[in-house]
């Protein structure tokens, strides 16, 4: 019998399809399909490579024509980069340049995150934009020092005095 498919709308918005699997499998251990894995404790959440992942959620304001992105979960490789890119592409499509991405609940940036950061500033700047981060967490301040990558960005303390500099 084939499972049966829950469809998953990613904050991002891609919608992965996973086998739905019932309480006595989840006893025992992970279902599987394909690249994903599926563990069902109070609700699904689902794993990569035996680690759970955290979809990245972002949230967006507007304050005084300043567009405030506030980033919930991992800044990694897949739909979390491509996703924050998309959110991006489209407010500068919509004449949104000035833009604050506060980082203060992101928990983990890999080099792909840090490559979106960077290709994030690049789109802004072209537009004739600014961009700020803030509430740099103290492990991603130090890994955009150690790349050097740190003078590139305009940084702020809070998300207000990122406002506030405008």
């Amino acid at each position: 019998m084939p499972p049966r498919l829950l469809s998953v709308l990613v904050s991002v918005g891609i919608t992965f399809f996973i086998p739905i699997i019932t309480r006595a499998e989840a006893a025992f251990g992970i279902g599987k399909c394909g690249r994903y894995y599926v563990w069902i404790h109070t609700r699904i959440r689902v794993m990569s490579l035996g680690r759970p992942t955290m979809p990245l959620e972002i949230t967006q304001r507007e304050m005084n024509g300043i567009y405030l992105l506030a980033l919930n979960g991992r800044l990694v490789l897949g739909q979390e980069s491509s996703g924050l890119l998309t959110v991006i592409d489209n407010l500068l499509a919509s004449g949104g340049t000035r833009i604050v991405i506060n980082l203060e609940h992101v928990n983990y940036v890999d080099s792909a995150g840090l490559g979106t950061l960077i290709e994030t500033h690049r789109k802004t700047k072209a537009r004739g934009g600014c961009l700020k981060l803030c509430n740099l967490g103290p492990n991603l301040k130090r890994a955009l020092e150690i790349s050097r990558l740190l003078p590139i960005f305009e940084t702020c303390e809070s998300e207000t005095a990122a406002v506030a500099s405008f």
